[in-house]
């Protein structure tokens, strides 16, 4: 008994720890004038209408402070068929940024428990008694489970994930649940996480599909064919999506008919259309889009809780002020989720995974200054820089959606396009806007011109 009450404080040690750590990694303090003055929304301007001039930007960009927007601009077509413009009421595929939803919906289902101890095994009973049922929840979160990317397998796109048919009567799985046994078991890496979890970062929608097959499994309290207001998309809506107003959003559905949904475009040059599973159509549209093809179709089911959703920079702007309230998590849940955990390595700037988010550090005074960011987050002093969340959202061939969230200064940067050139552009007008909030001054990367000039 002596050995039970020893683990179960040490377990309580952890999670205070956790907590504490996040809550002083979480604290406001660099921010100073976070006004964005007519000076920059002038900047702004003349940045998103270069790239909307030379047509390798269809969509819209979306400035908020607080309740107000600074800042809109539309370009491009919903809809070149029937010549339909973009607007703020355009419903984007925001692929990634779903995450964040998913990470949430988790959390609010199993509020009071530490998601480090939690694993795989204790929530999806089919799941293969192998060691990566020992991965925890925290580890699915943060990037960090060493279960591999099921993306990097470009048969998945076709031909798995349906509802409600099942796959295999004798598993009792439904559609979700036999997609992530085929793709998310580590049957193909010898039963085992690539590395030890939670030792390194490593991107991969499994993770986030796992995430989906439990949340729907501890909402249904069964696996195999389960009543549809279990499945992820109706939890969603209950649990995030009809509390905060959000009426424009929602899982994507193929054989739905959405009013304002944009339509998906690639360009013909494009070195990864060739991948492509959905046969795009051969000729373009009219003109002067003669060398932009609508999207090849793909299963949308494949992308479920790690990508599956649309919506507007509308209602994505209700999601942005309902996270600075306790109308989806409380101040303790809000200080865990956007903490720094796994870091990604990115060169450029400092950059972690936290729970489905991207979270990014910058030194508020000097651009391009890479802030010191050590594999464990707790051993820098991350307070004396800014701290901003963000995903870049991308649906295969098609849609990106940049989705800024500066926390320190109440304010949020959208960038939704549903046209992909080259992959970069959302990201690219983004960073430049992100650059003129941060120092009065776009920075254009070297990478961003290119596409310009090439266009």
């Amino acid at each position: 008994m002596k050995w039970l009450m020893h683990v179960k404080f040490k377990i309580m040690v952890v999670c205070l720890l956790s907590l504490i750590l996040a809550s002083c990694l979480q604290k406001k303090s660099v921010a100073k004038n976070v006004t964005i003055t007519a000076a920059q929304i002038e900047m702004i301007a003349t940045t998103v209408q270069e790239y909307c001039d030379t047509l390798v930007f269809f969509g819209t960009v979306y400035i908020t402070s607080g309740d107000a927007v600074v800042y809109e601009a539309n370009c491009g077509p919903q809809n070149m068929q029937y010549d339909i413009a973009n607007t703020t009421e355009s419903k984007y595929r925001i692929g990634s940024n779903t995450k964040a939803f998913a990470a949430t919906m988790l959390m609010k289902m199993l509020k009071g428990k530490d998601l480090r101890t939690q694993t795989i095994g204790d929530y999806l009973p089919w799941f293969p008694k192998n060691q990566c049922a020992d991965v925890s929840l925290h580890n699915l979160l943060t990037m960090s489970s060493g279960i591999n990317n099921y993306s990097d397998n470009e048969d998945v796109y076709d031909n798995y994930g349906w509802r409600p048919f099942l796959y295999d009567q004798t598993l009792n799985l439904n559609g979700p649940e036999d997609f992530s046994n085929r793709f998310c078991t580590c049957t193909e890496q010898d039963e085992k996480p690539t590395f030890t979890p939670g030792s390194k970062y490593q991107y991969s929608n499994c993770n986030y599909y796992l995430v989906g097959n439990i949340i729907e499994q501890i909402a249904a309290g069964s696996q195999g064919d389960i009543d549809r207001n279990f499945w992820f998309e109706n939890l969603l809506k209950e649990q995030i999506l009809d509390p905060i107003n959000m009426n424009d959003s929602g899982s994507f559905s193929a054989i739905g008919v959405y009013k304002n949904m944009t339509t998906g475009y690639i360009s013909n040059q494009n070195p990864y259309l060739p991948l492509a599973n959905g046969r795009p159509p051969l000729v373009g549209g009219p003109a002067p889009y003669e060398n932009i093809l609508k999207n090849p179709y793909s299963n949308p089911l494949v992308l479920y809780s790690a990508g599956d959703m649309y919506s507007t920079v509308t209602d994505m702007h209700k999601w942005d002020q309902a996270l600075y309230t306790s109308k989806i998590l409380d101040e303790a849940q809000k200080l865990v989720a956007f903490a720094p955990y796994s870091n990604t390595g990115n060169s450029t700037q400092c950059e972690y995974y936290g729970y489905g988010w991207f979270v990014t550090f910058i030194d508020p005074l000097q651009f391009g200054k890479v802030a010191d960011c050590p594999s464990d987050p707790a051993d820098a002093n991350l307070r004396k820089y800014e701290k901003f969340l963000q995903y870049s959202g991308s649906y295969p061939y098609s849609w990106v959606t940049s989705f800024n969230r500066l926390v320190e200064r109440d304010q949020s940067v959208m960038v939704f396009s549903n046209y992909v050139k080259t992959g970069l552009e959302s990201d690219c007008i983004a960073s430049e806007i992100r650059n003129i909030i941060f120092y009065s001054d776009k920075h254009r990367e070297d990478k961003c011109q290119a596409i310009l000039i090439d266009a």
